[in-house]
């Protein structure tokens, strides 16, 4: 990325929000926009989803906050966002789960692709797995946030009986995955 492009796109995000590269159905960047207007108009573009697992195999879900727009309550993936206009899948993932999470690691695993479908929103969803020793621990304030490790019976009864709890973008992710109690 030049300097002028780089300077340029700062702005931008400081105008209007991270920039992102709209798809056509080939996968292939046609024009890039601010995030936000990209998710307003349903357009195709770029989203990471991770998932972090401890060595007990136990899933680490977040509670979605609940002034979203979207699925807001609901459990989703350990850290989700967009990839950014001229950003690696990978550097997206390491900036989205360090944004999220305060955990910095450059080598997850590409684990699942989904292709964007009006079902989730048009969003081609790139999803990473990462194991860890331990998982994050909620503290003070964030103690109340909803943040918890699913063990795989505990994530098998959700899928399974608690459906409305789930955010439809991880049922779609779960279902893809077949992963109902098992680590991808």
């Amino acid at each position: 990325m030049t300097a002028d492009r780089a300077a340029s796109q700062i702005h931008a995000e400081a105008q209007a929000g991270p920039l992102v590269e709209v798809l056509d159905e080939r996968g292939r960047a046609v024009v890039v926009l601010p995030e936000a207007e990209a998710r307003r108009q349903l357009l195709r573009h770029r989203t990471i989803a991770i998932l972090l697992y401890d060595e007990a195999g136990r899933l680490f879900l977040r509670r979605r906050d609940a002034t979203k727009n979207h699925a807001a309550g609901r459990w989703d993936t350990s850290a989700r966002g967009a990839a950014r206009s001229g950003e690696s899948l990978q550097d997206a993932a390491t900036r989205i789960l360090e944004a999220g999470l305060g955990i910095h690691a450059e080598r997850m695993r590409l684990v699942l692709e989904l292709p964007a479908l009006p079902e989730n929103g048009n969003e081609h969803l790139h999803v990473f797995a990462l194991s860890r020793p331990e998982l994050p621990s909620p503290s003070g304030a964030e103690q109340d946030s909803g943040d918890y490790a699913f063990t795989p019976e505990e994530l098998n009864c959700l899928l399974r009986d608690f459906r409305e709890l789930v955010s439809p973008r991880f049922l779609l992710l779960a279902e893809a995955m077949s992963f109902k109690g098992r680590r991808p």
